[in-house]
């Protein structure tokens, strides 16, 4: 960044450095995502840094659906963007993007850490049956990833910026009824699978 000039200097809302915080941006270009503004922001005195890029414009809302039955898809491509919900039906998953939803290019095994990682946080901070509800579902993910269970992933992004690549993956537009029910605020959701007693 050291040939970027800072588009904008302000007061760090961190440390409260007085014209400490410098903001940087650049139109990129990105496969799957699209024309996209990368914005960084960094705290010269606290060393703050937060970098999010935003798309520049809408494609078709869509929906990605891959059933994952074998190691070969577990090394899918997963393209999630800050308006990307994600959802695993046999596990009781759906994050629903927020405010400070990030996006992130991972495959479908960097999905289940993510999973995985959040469910250790819902342990920590859970009660009895939480926790072993929690344990529960580590052991389902372990169980996927070893090939012993199959799940399905499901991403819907009503701005059309995320996607599952890859062979066997089952793209479909979304209706506008879809995209309106997707509007609703950020939640993580951990039900047990109705299918398992």
């Amino acid at each position: 960044m050291k040939d970027v000039k800072p588009v904008n200097v302000m007061d760090c809302p961190i440390c409260g450095g007085k014209n400490t915080l410098k903001v940087f941006s650049n139109q990129l270009d990105i496969p799957y995502f699209g024309k996209v503004m990368e914005t960084t922001l960094i705290c010269e005195k606290c060393k703050y840094r937060k970098s999010d890029i935003i798309p520049l414009e809408v494609k078709e809302p869509k929906r990605y659906t891959l059933k994952v039955s074998s190691e070969e898809d577990l090394n899918k491509r997963v393209v999630r963007s800050a308006t990307g919900h994600v959802r695993i039906p046999e596990l009781g998953f759906e994050v629903r993007p927020g405010p400070a939803s990030e996006g992130y290019i991972s495959n479908v095994e960097g999905v289940l850490n993510r999973l995985e990682d959040a469910v250790r946080m819902l342990i920590r901070w859970g009660d009895e049956e939480e926790r072993r509800k929690g344990e529960e579902v580590l052991k389902r993910i372990e169980d996927v990833k070893r090939g012993k269970e199959d799940i399905t992933l499901i991403i819907e992004d009503p701005m059309g910026h995320s996607a599952i690549i890859g062979d066997g993956v089952k793209e479909e537009k979304l209706s506008e009824e879809e995209v309106k029910k997707l509007s609703e605020g950020n939640i993580l959701i951990m039900e047990k699978d109705k299918n398992k007693s």
